[in-house]
């Protein structure tokens, strides 16, 4: 999405691990905070429907995940901070970051009110996370629906865009990051989930997790995909 990125993570050290990795250096993925350990690899594995969209079953190794005293150890690095499919009680609020975001994914339901600049959930995870939520932002991601933003003195809904869609993985993270760059700028919220509509609905014309588009992409496509916006 046009900035630098660095990665913190802990993975298993495996070939498996390192062939994955390496297309995220390729692209421009800092991996200096990812730690390597002699311990079995998460693992997640897609089931890619016809219609594009996915079911995962995960197995995840509890000594790979990120702590909050792990998270601590890098306070006032970060501008922006985003977690993403980690315990809430491994985010950490940092003081001295311009935005601090959280995707709680498959631990939507433990999630208890930590605080966070903005949250993006789906339609189900917001039904049960319901008055628990503690950010600025919530953002509500629908999919073919579009998405709602509320919070912080605005309300907005947003229509999404028609496309071919073939694979849905990745989808989210790629709408996150894009709302991230326009909402840290202090650019409108309209602009923000304008470009993470586009963004997204790129990305699920292509197969893979890793087939992102990039910024200037994503701008030219605006010229010709504009999704609706209603804000209040």
């Amino acid at each position: 999405m046009g900035h630098s990125s660095k990665v913190y993570a802990k993975v298993g050290r495996t070939p498996l691990v390192k062939a994955l990795m390496s297309p995220l250096a390729e692209e421009g993925v800092g991996l200096d905070y990812l730690e390597e350990l002699d311990e079995e690899p998460n693992v997640a594995v897609i089931f890619l429907r016809n219609d594009g969209k996915i079911s995962m079953i995960r197995r995840s190794n509890p000594r790979l995940m990120p702590t909050a005293e792990d998270v601590s150890k890098l306070r006032g690095i970060f501008d922006v901070i985003h977690f993403a499919s980690i315990p809430p009680s491994s985010v950490v609020y940092d003081e001295g970051a311009k935005l601090v975001s959280y995707d709680p994914g498959p631990y939507a339901s433990e999630y208890s009110g930590e605080r966070v600049d903005v949250i993006f959930v789906n339609q189900e995870e917001y039904k049960r996370l319901g008055s628990r939520i503690n950010s600025k932002l919530t953002v509500i991601k629908k999919g073919e629906e579009g998405a709602e933003v509320f919070g912080d003195g605005v309300e907005c809904r947003a229509e999404s865009i028609k496309v071919n869609a073939v694979d849905t993985t990745g989808a989210g993270d790629v709408f996150d990051a894009a709302f991230n760059v326009v909402y840290v700028a202090d650019r409108p919220i309209e602009e923000a989930l304008r470009l993470a509509i586009v963004a997204s609905g790129i990305k699920v014309t292509r197969l893979g997790g890793i087939s992102s588009p990039r910024f200037k992409e994503v701008e030219e496509k605006l010229k010709s995909m504009n999704p609706k916006v209603i804000c209040r």
